[in-house]
């Protein structure tokens, strides 16, 4: 007689379903590679998909659990009525997530609000994102499937097509085939593979396995892994004390109006860089390339001389005298310019050079005059030259002009 099998007992039970538990809190642990591999997706599809407005929301979603919607504003740097009209394409597409609550503005007046936050519920995406490229490739296999049955047949002799609804007609009772109809032909029609529906189907089809490849391929990598839901309180009570964006400044919303002026910065100061020479000669050279190279602008500016004066009377033109008043100007210029601190002090000492030399002469004439009309009034000779004073010179020639009246 075979023993009796002994009924489970309460504690074999607790133990079952403790065993169940562990191996269902093993199998949704995810790897932090298969993590990364899961945010990742997040961006592919974004790039995919959307535009580059939803792109940068996207990406500032990954690499934050969860952000109010005016913290996500500026980082992005929009209002927040306008981040608030381009999350809501995202919400409605299940990419994001959205949590409201009430809380308590710090001021001397506090009252209640309601504060909007947005952020990616990963479980909720991966679940949406494969029953989305489940549906787009059923409607391609099924695309697909109702042109090959609306192919028709397609003479393979002659290349006539028919419709399914024509061959009706075309059906050989002794062969059991289709046949074609043309004269002297007779052969069995095949299948129409070049069809436009299934050419076209087939297009598609292509496309969407070359195009969405990477997606497919980062969906099994990460198919099996089981994600809690994001639960958005839980994160805020964990985190009230210092949210990851607690040291960000807030935003001036004025800045970003339409019409508003930015803030200028001040400029820092210009710097100037000059190169010392260390010999004499080297100075004198550059001023010589400097004052030929002048030279050699100034020739190739020169008006043409029938332009600066007329051909036939030899007049200027109103262009010369611009001309001269523009040389006039720019050798004014040249004597404003300030020199440098080397070249001052040389031209100081020839100044003062020049200056002595010239007080020289000026003592030496002098003086020879006074010895020679020392000389003259010694040996006792009057004077050769009488000047007429100009009342005299006037009253003569009143007496002439008079005569000749």
């Amino acid at each position: 007689m075979a023993p009796a099998l002994a009924e489970p007992g309460p504690s074999s039970a607790k133990q079952n379903a403790s065993g169940k538990n562990d191996a269902l809190n093993q199998e949704r642990q995810a790897t932090p590679e298969q993590m990364a591999e899961i945010r990742r997706l997040v961006q592919v599809i974004a790039r995919l998909f959307y535009d580059d407005g939803y792109i940068l929301l996207v990406d500032q979603l990954v690499s934050i659990a969860l952000i109010p919607i005016e913290v996500l504003a500026r980082r992005i740097g929009m209002q927040t009525r306008d981040l608030a009209s381009l999350a809501s394409k995202l919400v409605e597409d299940r990419v994001i997530s959205v949590y409201r609550c009430q809380e308590t503005r710090d001021g001397p007046f506090q009252r209640s609000i309601t504060r909007t936050y947005f952020y990616i519920d990963y479980k909720l995406f991966l679940d949406v994102t494969k029953w989305r490229m489940m549906a787009m490739r059923r409607h391609i296999d099924t695309k697909l499937r109702n042109g090959l049955d609306n192919k028709g047949y397609v003479c393979p002799r002659c290349g006539k097509s028919y419709s399914t609804l024509e061959v009706a007609h075309l059906l050989n009772p002794f062969r059991n085939l289709f046949v074609c109809d043309v004269p002297g032909c007779g052969t069995e029609l095949v299948d129409n593979e070049d069809a436009e529906d299934v050419r076209s189907s087939k297009d598609t089809l292509t496309r969407f396995n070359e195009q969405l490849s990477v997606v497919q391929k980062m969906l099994r990598s990460v198919d099996g892994v089981a994600l809690p839901p994001m639960d958005a309180h839980a994160w805020l009570a964990k985190n009230s004390a210092a949210p990851p964006w607690a040291h960000e400044t807030a935003r001036d919303e004025k800045a970003l109006a339409p019409g508003s002026v930015p803030k200028t910065t001040p400029k820092a100061p210009a710097v100037r860089v000059e190169m010392a020479h260390d010999t004499e000669r080297e100075r004198l050279e550059l001023e010589r390339q400097r004052a030929l190279e002048e030279e050699q602008q100034r020739a190739q500016n020169t008006l043409p001389s029938w332009h600066l004066a007329s051909t036939v009377s030899g007049d200027r033109t109103g262009l010369g005298n611009s001309e001269s008043l523009r040389r006039g100007s720019e050798v004014d210029d040249i004597k404003d310019v300030p020199q440098d601190t080397d070249i001052q002090s040389v031209e100081d000492v020839d100044y003062y050079a020049r200056y002595a030399s010239q007080v020289q002469e000026f003592t030496d004439a002098e003086a020879t005059s006074t010895k020679r009309q020392a000389e003259n009034a010694h040996d006792g000779q009057p004077e050769q030259k009488r000047v007429k004073p100009d009342e005299e010179e006037e009253e003569e020639d009143m007496e002439d002009m008079e005569d000749v009246i």
